[in-house]
């Protein structure tokens, strides 16, 4: 699967009257088990028999060309991940050794999944390294971003609802167990750092307020990439639980060169907010964003 489908690879609760008083959750609240993002990075790599050798150092020798290549391959797969809106991993490798020095150590890394010799003649080697997970994809982005100061020790707490907001609601109903944020049709492109703002620029979710570690193993969001994935969210089999809130996104928001990150009304904003009060679905990144 490439970077480019983020579910980022596989990514919870809420509901709360908000007037200065909390009211008690309704029983039960079935909260999603956030499921390792499981997806993977692979590339497949090509090498040619010389037919002057003998066949056996032949074969030898064109599967070890044929690694080199998906090595080659998964690089410029690596290079060209979302690590957020501002950067990828390409950029990061340029800029700090640690991040280039993690990366080779990734590829170094890497499984083979399937090997073959092609009707062509060609030996052929899949490559695949994790997404998430010890030694994957993920952790080389969030240390960068930790190194480049944009993700904190300790998560921030997540913001309040505006004081003046009111939101109506009935104790005999189940609360919510996620959110889902519709961005479909607004060119979102996938990251590992996305950002929910409210249409003022307040930041309702982003990295920011994840655990880092969780985050390397989970990623910040579960992104749906087809109609299958999305009917699967909001029927209760994605991260955002058997109950998700569904918010439409006004709009997507470009901080320097992508649209990763999305922008919903104050309304919705603060709805997501006062019912995460209520059951706290951030603080457990039941967030799935459908592009």
């Amino acid at each position: 699967m490439k970077l480019t489908k983020l579910l980022v690879t596989g990514m919870l609760g809420m509901g709360l009257v908000f007037s200065g008083a909390f009211t008690a959750v309704p029983s039960p609240v079935v909260f999603a088990e956030v499921a390792n993002n499981a997806e993977s990075v692979t590339a497949d790599g090509y090498g040619a028999f010389n037919p002057r050798m003998p066949l056996g150092q032949a074969k030898i020798m064109a599967r070890r060309a044929a690694i080199v290549d998906a090595q080659r391959n998964l690089v410029e797969q690596i290079q060209g991940a979302q690590i957020d809106a501002e950067t990828t991993m390409e950029m990061a490798m340029a800029t700090s050794d640690t991040v280039k020095t993690k990366v080779s150590g990734v590829i170094r890394g890497a499984k083979i999944i399937a090997e073959s010799i092609e009707k062509d003649g060609n030996y052929k080697v899949t490559l695949s390294v994790p997404t998430y997970g010890v030694g994957s994809v993920a952790q080389v982005a969030y240390d960068a971003l930790s190194e480049a100061g944009k993700m904190p020790a300790t998560p921030a707490p997540i913001a309040k609802p505006d004081q003046s907001f009111k939101q109506t609601y009935t104790p005999a109903g189940s609360a919510y167990t996620g959110v889902i944020v519709d961005a479909r049709g607004m060119e979102l492109s996938p990251t590992f750092a996305p950002a929910i703002y409210d249409v003022n620029g307040r930041v309702i979710y982003g990295v920011r307020n994840v655990d880092k570690d969780y985050a390397i193993v989970h990623g910040l969001v579960e992104y749906t990439t087809d109609e299958s994935m999305v009917q699967r969210a909001v029927t209760g089999g994605a991260r955002a639980g058997s109950n998700p809130l569904i918010i439409k996104a006004v709009s997507t928001k470009t901080r320097i060169a992508n649209k990763c990150d999305v922008v919903v009304s104050v309304e919705d904003a603060n709805k997501i907010l006062a019912e995460n009060e209520r059951t706290g679905f951030l603080e457990k990144y039941a967030v799935v964003l459908e592009k």
